[in-house]
């Protein structure tokens, strides 16, 4: 689950989510503020002394504003919460693309072990065939479909170990090794 991009996309995205839903809480929060100024005036009016300055502070407090943070901070907080149900579903989800690949691998993998006995039975009919038809006991037909059946349990073999080779790659690919 580590190495899943897409996992570690949704896990940041839950993580800024919660960061704003936190920020949102504090807005709730009392601030003041502190501004400071000074200066140098050399050609100043006759009001306005050569050097000044001046202090400000600013305390807010947030009763009356209808609502707006508390809506805000909600849905910040259920946006972080749907972040952290998309990251459960996407878990739920390749966990199963990992069980299915895995058990399509597996069946690609007995296929293989089939079709090596049907290309061994294809070989021996051929050659069941061939002394037939050496001894003129049977006919160029049947040599021929004997052929026909060893080519096809070759094409049968070469299939399965290039099916199973792919469902390899593709329990890689669920488990996050192939990028």
């Amino acid at each position: 689950m580590q190495s899943r991009p897409e996992l570690r996309e949704l896990r940041f995205e839950e993580s800024a989510a919660e960061r704003f839903a936190k920020a949102e809480r504090a807005l709730a929060l009392p601030s003041v503020g502190v501004v400071g100024s000074a200066g140098f005036a050399p050609e100043a009016y006759q009001a306005v002394p050569g050097r000044y300055g001046a202090i400000g502070v600013n305390v807010n407090i947030p009763l009356f504003n209808g609502g707006l943070y508390k809506a805000r901070r909600t849905e910040a907080e259920l946006r972080a919460k749907a972040a952290s149900q998309g990251i459960a579903h996407l878990e739920n989800r390749v966990a199963r693309d990992v069980r299915v690949a895995f058990l399509n691998a597996t069946t690609a993998y007995d296929r293989m072990g089939l079709t090596k006995q049907l290309l061994e039975q294809a070989q021996l009919a051929l050659e069941l065939a061939q002394a037939r038809y050496d001894l003129g006991l049977r006919s160029i037909v049947e040599l021929s479909q004997a052929q026909l059946a060893l080519t096809s349990a070759q094409i049968a073999n070469s299939s399965a170990g290039y099916e199973y080779q792919a469902q390899r790659v593709a329990i890689d690919y669920a488990t996050g090794v192939l990028r």
